[in-house]
């Protein structure tokens, strides 16, 4: 019976990730503006984007001929390797952005917990049977190993965005979500790019191509809705102190 290559293959595929995080510059400054009380969302989309650009590097030096049975990338490997990778990337994702979101909030007087959105299954495991399709060669494989692993990295981004900012908006405060094309993306890019209040956002403003660098944030203010009339007040004191108690620790949500 030949040996299971997947927990040692595994362990080299995450102690390469984990090295290129401690010694990756970009992540060292985004770490900097949080210990320095500047960090803002726009990091958090950065500090995704560079764990994805990492996690690609690293599979793709241990998924090689040399170590894959018949030089195949096999779905049952992809399962055990790439899909807990991309769940370990998520959570650092999602937990990186808290932390930022949490601060920011605090310096608005805003007392909520965010709420960690789940992980995208049907997403990853889609991406990993396209790079494991019947017949595909390794370079096909790894193709699918390069970009739309920063772009999913990305992705997990989007979906903390467009979770809370339901979440604050469904809480009767007020919410804005900006797209910020970057480096001139594309046409389309273009033409979605800008801030609009959370109920006039365009549908598909999380939606991102390939390499598509495009950052989503979003932004929530005491200012309080009122969600039949639509009116807006400020918040006081009491009201925020309430919702404190109310919602006191993260929650998970799926993303719709």
């Amino acid at each position: 019976m030949a040996a299971d290559i997947v927990p040692e293959l595994y362990e080299a595929i995450m102690e390469d990730f984990q090295n290129g995080v401690e010694e990756s510059i970009r992540i060292g400054r985004i770490t900097d503006r949080i210990r320095d009380g500047t960090a803002t969302l726009t990091d958090a989309h950065d500090y995704a984007e560079e764990l994805g650009e990492i996690l690609s590097r690293s599979l793709k030096t241990h998924l090689t001929a040399e170590t894959l049975p018949n030089s195949t990338l096999y779905y049952n490997i992809a399962q055990r390797t790439v899909i807990p990778a991309l769940r370990q990337n998520h959570d650092m994702v999602t937990e990186l952005a808290g932390v930022i979101q949490k601060m920011l909030d605090e310096k608005n007087g805003i007392y909520l917990s965010f709420i960690k959105p789940d992980f995208p299954e049907s997403r990853v495991d889609d991406l990993v049977r396209k790079m494991t399709e019947s017949g595909r060669t390794l370079d096909e494989s790894l193709i699918w190993i390069g970009e739309p692993i920063v772009n999913n990295s990305e992705a997990f981004m989007d979906d903390f965005v467009r979770t809370n900012a339901r979440f604050k908006h469904d809480s009767g405060m007020r919410a804005t979500i900006t797209r910020e094309s970057r480096w001139n993306c594309c046409e389309w890019c273009q033409r979605i790019s800008g801030t609009f209040d959370y109920e006039n956002a365009p549908e598909n403003i999380y939606r991102r191509h390939e390499h598509c660098r495009c950052v989503v944030t979003y932004h929530s203010d005491r200012k309080s809705q009122n969600v039949w009339t639509k009116e807006i007040w400020e918040s006081s004191p009491e009201e925020l102190e309430r919702r404190k108690k109310i919602v006191f620790t993260p929650r998970r949500a799926s993303v719709g």
